[in-house]
């Protein structure tokens, strides 16, 4: 059988960003850093589009400027959280006095970059890797379930009007497969097992469903189909990460409620 044209261009692009995703995970250090850099770039810029048209360049150039910057210092400290702040309040001053929709620009900003700065900083702590990995693959889990059920055996419409794909037996199938995989994974790479990570792995699904119908809702009222046009088949980087960023925005306040500051590996892997 003969896969169509747009399928193949899907599953082409699948492939290499999968291999580069990977990639640059498995490195680690510049490689997982330049790769941040680029995405989030991307990302920015897509989000200030999507918001609004009007001088979109120089509001995602003052949100990724001081993104980059960040990211650059490898490391949380005073500078750095001069920086963030410094480009916060840049961007909403610029933003009030150009857009109508100040707020939203100014909240792309934290929201992109707080999630990225946390995949960074998970990625540098001890089993950090590891923890990405069960992460992601949980988010990709889902991500496929909710489709391959949806397709097969349909039902009712949750959200016809943000997402008009999504059915619910897509719906079921991604909670119950998705926190199967998360849980299935922290048990066999945990050193104990822990009933909270059946909580956890059902939060991941949640928050990447909540995140998918975050964006689809942003794009619906800017009546864009795609956030962008760079991932053949695809269409942008805020397309494909937008179930992964909530879960790495809310992250930090997660890891401060569980004492894991030090090590937030610690909050998938357990001690």
């Amino acid at each position: 059988m003969t896969l169509p044209n747009d399928i193949k261009i899907r599953l082409l692009s699948s492939i290499v960003l999968l291999s580069v995703v990977i990639f640059s995970l498995a490195k680690g250090g510049i490689f997982f850093t330049v790769f941040l850099i680029i995405v989030s770039l991307f990302m920015i810029f897509e989000w200030m589009r999507l918001i609004s048209k009007n001088y979109w360049i120089i509001r995602g150039s003052i949100a990724s400027t001081g993104l980059v910057v960040i990211l650059l210092l490898d490391s949380i400290n005073s500078l750095s959280i001069i920086t963030f702040f410094l480009s916060f309040l840049f961007l909403t001053i610029f933003s009030k006095l150009t857009v109508d929709k100040y707020k939203m620009s100014s909240f792309g900003f934290f929201y992109i970059s707080l999630s990225i700065l946390t995949i960074n900083w998970l990625r540098d702590a001890d089993q950090g890797l590891l923890s990405l990995i069960i992460i992601l693959s949980t988010i990709f889990v889902s991500d496929i379930t909710a489709y391959i059920f949806g397709n097969l055996f349909g039902g009712p419409k949750l959200f016809k009007v943000i997402s008009p794909n999504k059915t619910l037996s897509g719906f079921i199938a991604a909670f119950i497969i998705g926190t199967f995989w998360f849980v299935f994974l922290t048990l066999n790479y945990s050193n104990s097992y822990n009933s909270n990570n059946i909580y956890l792995g059902f939060g991941i699904v949640f928050l990447s469903i909540v995140g998918d119908l975050f964006i689809s809702s942003l794009k619906r009222k800017a009546n864009i189909k795609d956030s962008g046009i760079f991932i053949p088949g695809h269409g942008g980087f805020l397309d494909r990460a937008d179930s992964i960023l909530p879960i790495f925005f809310l992250m930090p306040l997660y890891t401060l409620i569980m004492n894991a500051i030090e090590n937030p590996s610690i909050i998938i892997l357990g001690q």
